[in-house]
């Protein structure tokens, strides 16, 4: 299994609202109960964008997207090319690396719209949206069990029944209301 330095790699515009909130999630997951290490863009380090730099901490160092979508992320250029570095890590889906978070009734993108979004913007689900997130990163990738085919054989004084009688719920209703009948 791989070793990550962190549990999930933020992908968001870090201007406006998505700044206001990825500073909140970020308190509340690094913090108990959750204590997850996120690696967050612009405040991390102070090092200016490279293409080839977010692919390595993508593909290497986190084991997670969060992606935190808003009408202003869908604007951004440097959002859909993260976005899309972090689909070709995982296209099928299969090791449920992205986790798309909305802030607003902004659409998801198409290229990752299989995924279930945890929806900021309704104030009802706010409640559960770290829990949410939080289980997003239970490994669910435990090994298949080998199948042991057991041969069942019976004691030998014990026969199993030639015939098994059985009675449909149709016969029952039947019965039961000659019986009402004969009683009333």
């Amino acid at each position: 299994m791989n070793n990550f330095d962190y549990d999930a790699f933020v992908i968001y515009n870090p201007h406006g609202q998505d700044q206001e909130f990825v500073s909140l999630m970020t308190q509340v997951l690094t913090s108990p109960p959750y204590n997850l290490r996120l690696y967050v863009p612009w405040s991390d380090n102070n090092e200016p964008f490279e293409a080839v730099a977010t692919a390595e901490n993508i593909e290497k160092r986190c084991k997670k997207v969060l992606v935190v979508i808003s009408a202003e992320s869908m604007e951004s250029d440097l959002f859909h090319f993260q976005l899309r570095i972090a689909h070709s890590m995982s296209p099928s889906a299969k090791t449920r690396k992205i986790i798309p978070i909305r802030l607003d009734g902004t659409e998801v993108p198409d290229m990752i719209r299989f995924s279930t979004p945890c929806d900021y913007y309704k104030q009802d689900l706010r409640v559960f949206i770290w829990d949410r997130i939080f289980a997003s990163f239970k490994d669910y990738s435990r090994p298949k069990k080998s199948k042991v085919l057991k041969t069942v054989s019976f004691p030998p004084n014990r026969q199993v029944p030639a015939a098994v009688q059985t009675f449909s719920p149709l016969r029952r209703v039947k019965s039961w209301w000659r019986m009402r009948a004969t009683v009333a």
